[in-house]
């Protein structure tokens, strides 16, 4: 990493380290609180918020290898708060639409909190929504439901994709807005989803794109995505592995630590060889981002298969190594095989990835 970079883990890291207290998350999300104020203030304060965004609207103009920091420790600390989600619909889809000048500050302020909106009850893609942008006689009209929103307990506006006469369309709908009907869950992750009915009239300012720009946001949104995911699931493989060490270093049984049987070292060598693999992808398909390769499509699927493969074995095989005490909710190696699995079908699933993937030219 550069200097800077190093500096963003290290602020991030302690930050984090200092707010992450596993059994206040445990009783927050039972209270049902997925996005402390607090915090998301705190976000803003440090700068996070205005990361992805350039310097002419206060932004800090970084990169996806600053984000993809951000999200490793977002998965290593087991983050509630919508941070990701946020920024890559925000860096994607708003700050490409002619009312960027007039949401961005907003984003960066912590007053708005975009997440996107795509999948849907019946449609069989993500990439081909049956829900309804039209225009009438007294103005537009979004109608449609949107289902299993990550995050979406956590949202101010609801970025939704919707269908129209000239092509996909992002719509940018408050939460508390008349038309839009919304019922927030409890999820296995513990960060809380949405299930929406919208059917309500639709101003010119709401609409952030349409035609060809929508398509090509809900590309660099996917892809994005694809990546950060990635990094996210990186984090929490790497703090599952750690935590079992650190268990098996302790924990004895024939009276010598687990740690000294050879067997268990073998395991746990061969977590930490697979969580270093992906790691490697992942900065290559930050990279690749970045400097806006020919093959930066491909990195990104890449990281999102290999992520998906090896967080959901890495933690799995933290749970074995921990014995039934992993399998309480009150300890934390199980919530992050939870978190992975969540992880694993945001905005575009480890299948979806491979198939995608072997279909690109080489």
């Amino acid at each position: 990493m550069t200097e800077e970079q190093t500096m963003l883990w290290d602020t991030a890291d302690r930050y984090l380290r200092d707010n992450s207290d596993f059994n206040q998350r445990r009783d927050q999300i039972a209270e049902e609180i997925y996005n402390q104020p607090q915090k998301w203030q705190a976000f803003s304060e440090m700068g996070w918020l205005a990361m992805p965004f350039p310097e002419s609207m206060d932004g800090l103009d970084f990169g996806t290898r600053e984000l993809a920091i951000l999200a490793e420790l977002c998965g290593r600390y087991l983050v509630t708060e919508p941070l990701i989600d946020t920024l890559t619909i925000a860096s994607t889809v708003l700050l490409r639409s002619e009312h960027a000048a007039a949401l961005i500050p907003d984003v960066i302020s912590g007053d708005l909190i975009a997440i996107a909106a795509i999948d849907e009850p019946t449609s069989g893609s993500r990439l081909s929504p049956s829900s309804t942008l039209v225009q009438t006689k007294s103005g537009w009209h979004l109608q449609g439901k949107k289902y299993w929103i990550s995050a979406g307990a956590s949202a101010t506006h609801f970025a939704v994709l919707a269908d129209s006469c000239n092509g996909l369309a992002w719509v940018l709908v408050p939460k508390s807005a008349q038309g839009a009907n919304c019922e927030t869950f409890a999820t296995h992750d513990g960060r809380g989803g949405a299930n929406c009915d919208f059917d309500l009239p639709i101003s010119d300012d709401q609409i952030l794109l349409m035609g060809d720009a929508a398509t090509e946001a809900l590309s660099a949104f996917r892809e994005c995505a694809m990546t950060l995911s990635s990094a996210e699931t990186l984090g929490a493989a790497q703090a599952a592995l750690d935590t079992t060490v650190d268990y098996t270093k302790q924990r004895e049984q024939f009276g010598q630590p687990l740690a000294s049987f050879q067997a268990l070292q073998h395991r746990m060598a061969n977590m930490l060889i697979q969580t270093e693999i992906t790691r490697s992808l992942v900065y290559a398909a930050c990279d690749a981002a970045d400097r806006n390769t020919p093959d930066r499509a491909r990195f990104a699927r890449a990281a999102k298969v290999k992520s998906a493969a090896v967080g959901r074995s890495v933690t799995q095989e933290a749970i074995q190594l921990h014995g039934g005490i992993a399998t309480t909710d009150e300890y934390i190696v199980g919530h992050f095989f939870k978190r992975v699995t969540a992880l694993e079908t945001w905005v575009c699933s480890k299948g979806e990835a491979l198939q995608e993937f072997m279909a690109l030219e080489t």
